[in-house]
């Protein structure tokens, strides 16, 4: 028996050592969120996430791709926010052959917002990866000091072969959701078809709602000519 199981575990243990991070990567590849933005820091992963900046549209990328699978989008809203009854979601290049419009509806998850653990928790699923709340909060927070969670809707966005990142165009292209505010991030998974039961975002491939370049650069001039005429009126004073 010994000389039987001892070959045995010795290849096992040999697959776990050559095949075993091959393996995870399968388990953990992640989507990671790709849009239209341009100029600096505008739809770039900054290694934290990925700011949407002045982008109209969006998308998601899997590792390895092309995969076909469920895609689905999570949308994530800070929770000092009035919400809305849902969000609208719209896009093309949908379906196996990305060919079809998209049109969806991201309705609440949950009354009670996500204030801690991890989102696949929060959900009730099994994804990879987790995406733990410090992922997200800590951003949200800097653009909007009053959150302390998020209130989470979903859409199903139906079957669609997502692309890898060198491809994304060529998958599901969204329209940006009307009414997400500063700090409110989109998440993807994809579920039935893809490598795992769960795919979910790559936490620096989130995609993160962050004021517009041109909102900030016009925030700073009417800053400053209200500094300049504070000098003036007590120059004159």
């Amino acid at each position: 028996m010994r000389k039987v199981l001892l070959p045995i575990f010795g290849f096992l243990a040999l697959a776990l050592a050559c095949g075993g991070a091959a393996w995870a990567d399968t388990v953990d590849d992640p989507l990671h969120g790709v849009c239209n933005g341009a100029g600096s820091g505008t739809c770039s992963d900054n290694g934290t996430n990925t700011p949407l900046g002045n982008s109209t549209t969006f998308g998601f990328s899997i590792s390895p791709g092309p995969q076909t699978g469920d895609l689905l989008l999570d949308i994530l809203v800070p929770n000092n926010y009035t919400l809305p009854a849902s969000f609208a979601i719209t896009g093309t290049h949908g379906g196996v052959l990305n060919n079809l419009s998209i049109s969806a509806t991201a309705t609440l998850v949950n009354n009670v917002a996500w204030t801690s653990g991890s989102l696949a928790t929060y959900l009730g699923i099994t994804a990879s990866p987790s995406n733990p709340i410090d992922a997200y909060l800590p951003t949200a927070v800097a653009l909007d000091p009053g959150a302390t969670g998020f209130f989470v809707f979903k859409a199903d966005t139906g079957v669609s072969k997502i692309w890898d990142n060198a491809n994304a165009a060529n998958g599901p292209t969204f329209t940006m959701v009307n009414g997400l505010g500063a700090g409110g991030y989109i998440i993807g998974f994809c579920s039935t078809g893809c490598s795992s039961p769960y795919v979910a975002t790559a936490n620096s491939g989130a995609l993160v709602v962050t004021p517009e370049p041109p909102s900030l650069m016009m925030l700073g001039a009417g800053l400053l000519a209200l500094a300049a005429l504070a000098s003036r009126r007590s120059l004159t004073a």
